[in-house]
């Protein structure tokens, strides 16, 4: 590594001086892990072993022979830091003691028996004098140095926690409650009022306690970022079982699992099995029981609990024995657990209907001063007695469904003024049949310095300058009602923002429950048909939806085609527009009935057209950028961990996988940050990439890789890789070009995402990405067996006819081996 010198310079003593004086030297392994960016610890053993001098300038320094050179800079800090590292890394036998045999000898693979090391206080001695000569930061060396080690005795009292230090904090522990452990004010008074436990103790666990109690005192939680808290915290979890398992969304609407220690170190685990040693006896009684309750943290995270909850992790056997009525939705996490969202749900067995519930409407969409009336997304009536609830309209009794959370009202729209009766009881509630249209001072507009587009460095481009309409003769299909009640719903809720989950669960509940396609492919038809821009959020790990403008695009001399998101109160407008400006409104539906349309206005003349704009009040679309197939960043990912790989074939990111595969796309996390993840690509024989969005991530990763990405047969253009998907950028601009959306089409006997494209529209995409013909793979498939059979030794000589290249081909004898 470059510069690994002034890098072990900055991180342990200008960094820790400029908050005052140094007396210990932290070598934490993630810190080898952050400063070489690998995520295998004895990789960065040999990384850090192989940034050491040769050996023989090693035994040079170590005696005194090439001692450093006054009022020169330090050359030999890596070897300080490396000697404090190797007396407290993790992976330090239990019964090496002996500095030279047990320690340096084992790391180095040297023999330094008998080795003087008359150097290392030459070192610190010259380190010192340069750190307050160059910086003014003042390095406090020990004095008392017993006389047995007193050649390497700074070195040993330098370095925290070592074994001394690990064996005090393992006496402390005896004298400190089970339950009060990881109490600070508790640590803290029975180290200074029980000196006498801790025997002599060396000058940097002094040192690190202060620290530890300053940032104690100074309120939060500051203390848990300190060394002496870390080593206090390994001692503790020897014996005391104090972790989390946490539940994450994905990047695609599933699931991912971690064990999450007090500290806040998160690990990646794939059953909730693998935490049961980490977790306290009651959590562990659950995981064996396969049913563990999730607290709600906000931002598509869970934490499990014992308390009784309506989302449960559990094991799919578990799940089998529910009543089907009784789930609102499932993820699966794995192949044997998964995530399930229960309605009313308070234990781990059945539903409860004993429980009272308070009488009044739910489950609804506000829409101004009243309430979305689509179903299956209006509201729902429920109270302690679900039999005694009448729901009214103008005198009249409404006939209302059961329902698992109380009364339901009949598929259809619903509008105008309903009251429900409860004994003396009334509920009042006004619904309407549409979103109200979303002015631009409500609108949340999107923001470079606060978001990251979902199509990264992709946002905005296209891979053709042309904007002319072409041809497409495929098949068109009208939007079925449930798309238009879930559209409605987005557009009202995304005015000024909305997170990726609740985005996911108006989009589950808007779905009938049969055949349906996924939620998430769903929810992407709505972002490449222009309605929304997905982002990921600067300055935190989420993922955030914003409603784009409404905008127009004059193409050719007669048309203006309207971009963004059109619900029934737009579609109203703009044939109220139109009709009074003397222009006429098209609807162009999409390829399936999960297609959104997209809207054009036919104008007579330019001055028609000018009027209708006008009336309108919308901006005209910006030009786009021609777009480039990959802008890769390969800058460093320094304080990154991996905690996540590609599993290609599934199309997300496993916490599981072979160690041994070096390619691959991996995705990584910052602990103790507000960052977003990131995404990285190691492919054999070209830089490694690095890349923010999980969607562009996936599609760069493939391109590099090389290999067919999407087919194309009859005008439709569909993915052949699990979660490649073309930019929304360049989503839109196809539509653009045939007037109709991508959404998720029926092919093969299963939902597939797909894309209706033109003639001229398919070359521009063949220059960013690969893209077969369907026909030409299937009659590749149909001859195979002709390849096959002429491979076969028994049958040399023999004649075949290729009704694909229309010859006769025949099996030639090989030369035989002399």
């Amino acid at each position: 590594m470059r510069n690994f010198e002034e890098e072990c310079i900055k991180r342990y003593f200008l960094a820790p001086g400029s908050t005052g004086p140094i007396g210990s030297v932290y070598v934490a392994d993630e810190d080898l892990l952050d400063i070489f960016g690998v995520a295998d610890l004895e990789q960065a053993r040999k990384q850090l072993i192989r940034n050491l001098p040769h050996i023989d300038s090693l035994r040079q320094k170590f005696s005194g022979v090439m001692p450093p050179l006054k009022g020169r800079a330090p050359d030999y800090v890596r070897i300080l830091v490396f000697l404090c590292w190797m007396q407290t890394t993790k992976t330090r036998q239990r019964g090496d003691r002996d500095f030279r045999d047990d320690l340096l000898a084992k790391q180095l693979g040297e023999n330094f028996t008998g080795a003087s090391m008359v150097g290392l206080d030459l070192m610190w001695e010259h380190l010192k004098e340069f750190l307050w000569r160059e910086h003014q930061i003042t390095l406090l060396l020990p004095d008392n140095i017993p006389h047995h080690i007193r050649r390497i005795g700074r070195t040993l009292q330098m370095a925290f926690p070592t074994w001394r230090d690990r064996a005090a904090l393992r006496k402390l522990r005896q004298f400190i409650p089970q339950e009060r452990l990881l109490d600070p004010l508790v640590v803290a008074n029975r180290i200074h009022t029980s000196r006498y436990i801790l025997g002599d103790k060396m000058q940097s666990f002094e040192y690190n306690f202060e620290k530890f109690d300053d940032a104690r005192k100074r309120g939060i939680h500051d203390y848990k970022e300190t060394p002496f808290w870390h080593a206090w915290y390994s001692i503790v979890a020897e014996h005391a079982a104090l972790e989390d398992i946490e539940v994450a969304e994905g990047d695609f609407g599933e699931h991912e699992l971690f064990r999450v220690s007090p500290l806040g170190d998160r690990v990646a685990i794939s059953t909730p099995e693998d935490a049961l040693k980490f977790v306290p006896k009651p959590l562990g009684k659950l995981i064996q029981k396969g049913i563990v309750f999730l607290e709600n943290l906000g931002f598509g995270k869970y934490k499990a609990g014992t308390s009784p909850s309506n989302i449960l992790l559990m094991k799919r056997s578990k799940l089998v024995e529910c009543a089907f009525d009784a789930i609102r939705s499932v993820v699966g996490l794995n192949a044997g657990w998964v995530v399930a969202n229960f309605r009313n749900r308070v234990d781990g067995g059945v539903q409860t209907e004993s429980i009272p519930r308070e009488f009044g409407w739910c489950n609804r969409i506000k829409v101004g001063g009243a309430y979305l009336g689509r179903s299956p997304l209006a509201p729902m009536i429920a109270g302690p007695m679900p039999a005694a609830i009448r729901v009214e309209k103008n005198g009249k009794l409404i006939d209302m469904v059961p329902h698992e959370e109380g009364l339901a009202f009949r598929d259809g729209i619903h509008s105008g003024t309903f009251i429900a009766r409860n004994l003396r009881e009334n509920r009042e509630i006004l619904l309407v049949p549409r979103a109200n249209e979303v002015g631009d001072s409500r609108r949340l507009s999107f923001d470079f310095s606060r978001e990251i587009s979902e199509d990264e460095f992709h946002h905005g481009t296209a891979p053709s300058l042309l904007s002319t309409v072409e041809e497409w003769s495929g098949e068109r299909t009208p939007p079925c009602d449930e798309l238009v009640t879930i559209g409605e719903a987005l557009y009202e809720l995304t005015a000024r923002g909305l997170s990726f989950s609740e985005a996911i669960e108006i989009v589950l509940r808007g779905m009938p429950g049969n055949d349906n396609p996924s939620e998430w492919d769903l929810l992407r038809s709505f972002s490449d048909a222009g309605w929304l821009e997905m982002t990921l959020l600067r300055h935190f790990p989420v993922r955030r939806i914003l409603q784009n403008p409404l905008m127009a695009e004059r193409v050719g001399s007669d048309l203006v085609r309207i971009s963004g998101p059109t619900p029934i109160a737009v579609v109203e407008r703009l044939h109220a527009a139109a009709g009074t400006a003397g222009a006429k409104v098209e609807t162009w539906n999409g390829l399936s009935k999960w297609a959104l349309p997209r809207y054009a206005v036919r104008c007579q003349d330019e001055r028609v057209r000018g009027d209708f704009i006008e009336r309108m009040a919308i901006a005209e679309m910006p030009k786009p950028k021609l777009a480039l197939a990959d802008v890769g960043n390969s800058d460093g990912v320094h304080g990154y961990e991996v905690i996540g790989r590609l599993d290609e074939e599934r199309g997300f990111f496993a916490v599981r996988y072979d160690d041994r595969v070096a390619d691959g796309l991996y995705r990584l996390e910052k602990k103790e940050s507000r960052n977003p993840f990131l995404y990285r690509s190691v492919v054999d024989g070209k830089p490694v990439q690095t890349y923010v969005s999980p969607s562009v991530a996936i599609l760069s990763h493939h391109l590099r890789a090389g290999g067919p990405l999407f087919s194309h047969h009859d005008g439709i253009l569909q993915s052949r890789r699990s979660r490649v998907l073309l930019p929304s950028s360049w989503a839109r601009w196809v539509s653009d070009r045939v007037l109709c959306n991508a959404a998720p089409g029926f092919s093969e006997d299963e939902w597939r995402y797909q894309y209706a494209v033109g003639a001229s529209s398919l070359w521009a995409i063949r220059r960013l990405v690969s893209v077969t013909e369907q026909k030409e793979e299937q009659e590749a498939k149909e001859t195979e067996w002709i390849d096959r059979f002429l491979a076969s030794a028994s049958n040399r000589g023999r004649a075949i006819h290729d009704s694909r290249s229309r010859t006769t081909r025949i099996a030639r004898v090989m030369a035989e081996k002399r």
